[in-house]
């Protein structure tokens, strides 16, 4: 009852509010969300553009809103349809929640739209662009790691294994691996055997953060240190924005922002006939 007399008080929006969600970094690569969010107002001047963050680590440190406080405060504001479109790239266990919470939510119509990789020609769009950082064979080797998941029941690991088979259909010279979970980066090692030519290393993460820093490039049981002691020499693809160096994680790409900005068009477009 208190809720429908605040509503007949609230002006109610026409227009659906826009919610960007990530999972959020408290590091320097949080630059790439500016850079996201600047393109979502340019281009949707007329529309209401809030965030949420999933990491409940990442909100405690930075006091950011989760999902459910961010739908509270639209629907307080008169809002009653929501487009929420997620920053990620794999359609896994952390999109089921996301999606699970918004479609629970009660007096809001909120439309969800799709992760970078949810369709297979996604994958393949993504490939296209990413691959113009790769070395050829002659120069060395690229490996293309992703976050991963160590849950064997994560939907996102037919995502993995399928741009594992891609990759390897496509390139002689690329791999995947993850941080955590499958492929993992023993076998990758393994098969590599030794050699003395250029390894470098691709950031499959929309921000490359703390995971690139210390996973990947830190002083003690990385990527760079394992590749290192079987011969190769490692690089990873920095990016100059704003006067600051970056590692380039998959938010930096022109692209890959286009397509996220796509996945957004399509659901404000549907959510009319919600």
């Amino acid at each position: 009852m208190h809720i429908k007399k605040y509503r007949r008080r609230t002006k109610l929006k026409e227009l659906p509010a826009i919610v960007l969600t990530a999972f959020g970094t408290t590091e320097r690569g949080k630059a790439v969300y500016q850079l996201f969010d600047n393109l979502v107002r340019g281009e949707f001047k007329d529309y209401d553009v809030s965030w949420a963050y999933t990491s409940e680590i990442i909100r405690e440190k930075t006091g950011h809103p989760g999902i459910l406080q961010t739908l509270t405060s639209l629907e307080q504001r008169g809002f009653t349809r929501v487009v929420v479109q997620p920053l990620l790239i794999f359609p896994g266990t952390e999109y089921e929640i996301l999606a699970d919470s918004c479609q629970s939510f009660p007096g809001l119509r909120v439309l969800m739209g799709e992760t970078l990789l949810h369709r297979w020609h996604f994958v393949e769009e993504v490939l296209d662009i990413v691959s113009k950082d790769f070395i050829s064979p002659e120069e060395g080797i690229n490996l293309l790691v992703a976050h991963g998941t160590p849950l064997c029941d994560d939907s996102a690991n037919i995502v993995y294994l399928g741009l594992d088979h891609l990759l390897s259909r496509r390139f002689s010279n690329v791999s995947f691996c993850s941080v955590e979970g499958i492929p993992d980066r023993e076998g990758i090692f393994r098969k590599l055997g030794e050699n003395k030519l250029r390894a470098r290393l691709i950031p499959f993460m929309y921000v490359a953060g703390l995971h690139v820093e210390q996973d990947l490039l830190g002083e003690q049981d990385s990527y760079k240190n394992r590749l290192e002691e079987i011969g190769f020499s490692v690089e990873c693809l920095t990016i100059q924005y704003q006067g600051e160096r970056f590692h380039k994680g998959l938010g930096f790409y022109e692209g890959v922002r286009e397509f996220f900005l796509d996945r957004l068009r399509r659901s404000l477009d549907l959510i009319r006939f919600c």
